[in-house]
This record gives structure tokens, C-alpha cells and sequence, in this order.
């Protein structure tokens, strides 16, 4: 039987490209991908929402669909031309 010459640091590396080719697969095999979208895919599904979101509505699992929230700009405000 032949020896094994590599180095233990390339096998580690052989061990990390496995990993992250398992985990490629399984995002692209997970039916919403790594997370769910909600809203014609503008929020997330979450158990709670961050500071800067709201909620819109229920997604599965007790989730809530929550969507950010857009601060307006002083450019979206209407003008007013004299």
C-alpha cells in the first residue's frame, strides 16, 4: 500500500472544499435558499423584527413577514415653485 505524502495542512484544505461544496448544494437544494422571502421578495420572515422594520404579515412557522422601512429623502418631497 503506498504512504500518503501530503501535507496535514492540505488535507485540511481538501476537508474545507468539501464543506463548503455541502453547503453550496444545500442552499441551492433548500426551497427559499438560505432565507425566506416574503412580499413579492422585498421583507424576510423572522421570529422578531429589527428596529428599523415593520411587519406586513404572517409567514409560516410564526414568523412574521417584516419589510424595512424607507426613510424619506428631502428630495422626495414636493417642491414648491413661486
Amino acid at each position: 500500500m503506498l504512504q500518503d505524502h501530503s501535507s496535514p495542512l492540505s488535507r485540511y484544505i481538501k476537508l474545507l472544499f468539501l464543506a463548503l461544496a455541502v453547503l453550496v448544494v444545500l442552499a441551492q437544494a433548500s426551497p427559499g435558499g438560505w432565507f425566506q422571502e416574503c412580499h413579492y421578495s422585498v421583507g424576510q420572515c423572522r421570529i422578531a423584527c429589527k428596529e428599523n422594520e415593520k411587519t406586513k404579515e404572517k409567514c409560516v412557522g410564526n414568523r412574521f413577514c417584516c419589510l424595512p422601512v424607507k426613510k424619506q429623502k428631502s428630495s422626495d418631497f414636493p417642491r414648491n415653485k413661486k
